[in-house]
């Protein structure tokens, strides 16, 4: 099966992989990779059906042997009864989570499961287009470490929306010398090492296109469309989305410690301007008590610089605690595993 490429973006330079530094990448390449499908669901009784039948399909014309590892991550509909259905005639694994921990554990869940050569991020919902893993396939194979998408436009998004993005990748970036490219999605492929390099990373506050992005290793951005999903409705709301950016931001970046010293020393230089302002003025024309109304805004002012200061500071102790408790990401119910599954995964050639 054959797959036209989707027009790849420009990577960065750090990113960028020399033909000789792909060459030795492919070499080590399997002939007959182990692929693991990594499908984390949450209510999608809907799509994981079609989802499953559908890269069991594609996998099979291309011959590639595989596994479809779902993980539940406390679905309350009907996702688990639907995976269990087909556990005779597909080799699926069955990961069911204790309770709804969010999709970055669900991910931290299917890796660690992951047996493969290399591993397919996808959702189930089919936002992701299914046909263009051979294309990503086809650029592992070239010698490429991770393949990963890239959305080729947000027009389907509020401008709200799109704003909020675009300022989070740019406080995200700022300053940084490992940049996470904007727009990037979960949607990708990752060979074994990067699967062995994420399963030893212990955070508990998991932003995984950061932590994609940190390893290293080759890297390939395409750009690929979104399309609407097939069925259900979308549990990932706005309020979702700025708890996601809070812990990116927090996990990746020390911009708003850096950002708030800037504007304490902003607020400091002008306190003191306005403080020899107040001096000079009562020396040239005395001083009649006048300046209520200046006082109480700057006090009103200044409390208000001070309450955002502790609340981003406990921003970061509160990651701090969250991660010296050390307690698991996650907790399994149960693992069911099909009949259909491979043995193993195939020697390095």
């Amino acid at each position: 099966m054959k797959t036209d490429l989707p027009t790849a973006i420009d990577v960065l330079p750090e990113d960028s992989a020399s033909e000789f530094m792909l060459h030795s990448r492919a070499i080590g390449r399997p002939a007959n990779p182990l692929v693991s499908c990594l499908l984390p669901a949450f209510n999608e009784e809907g799509n994981i059906l079609p989802m499953l039948d559908t890269l069991h399909t594609l996998m099979n014309d291309l011959g590639l042997r595989h596994e479809l590892i779902v993980v539940d991550d406390g679905s309350q509909d009907a996702t688990v009864e639907r995976v269990m259905s087909v556990m005779d005639v597909l080799p699926v694994s069955l990961i069911q989570l204790s309770r709804n921990f969010g999709k970055e554990i669900a991910l931290t869940a299917a890796i660690g499961e992951a047996q493969g050569d290399l591993a397919v991020l996808i959702d189930c919902d089919f936002q992701h287009p299914p046909e263009l893993i051979p294309a990503f396939i086809e650029q592992w194979r070239r010698g490429y470490d991770m393949v990963f998408a890239v959305r080729s436009d947000r027009n389907d998004e509020s401008f709200l929306k799109r704003i909020f993005t675009h300022a989070f990748y740019g406080l995200l970036n700022f300053g940084e010398r490992n940049k996470i490219p904007e727009n990037t999605q979960d949607f990708r492929i990752l060979d074994r090492v990067l699967l062995d390099a994420l399963n030893i990373m212990p955070e508990r506050n998991r932003f995984m296109k950061g932590l994609y992005n940190w390893v290293g290793f080759t890297r390939l951005g395409i750009k690929v469309r979104t399309d609407p999903r097939r069925h259900g409705k979308s549990s990932f709301n706005f309020f979702s989305l700025l708890r996601l950016a809070a812990t990116g931001l927090t996990a990746f970046s020390n911009v708003p410690l850096r950002l708030w010293t800037v504007v304490g020393g902003i607020i400091s230089f002008a306190s003191i301007a306005y403080a020899v302002f107040v001096v000079i003025e009562t020396l040239l024309y005395g001083n009649d008590a006048t300046g209520w109304p200046t006082l109480v805004v700057a006090i009103t002012f200044l409390g208000g610089v001070q309450l955002l200061s502790i609340g981003i500071l406990g921003e970061y102790i509160g990651r701090i605690f969250t991660e010296v408790k050390q307690r698991p990401a996650y907790f399994v119910s149960r693992i069911v595993r099909s009949r259909q599954l491979p043995t193993k995964p195939s020697n390095k050639q």
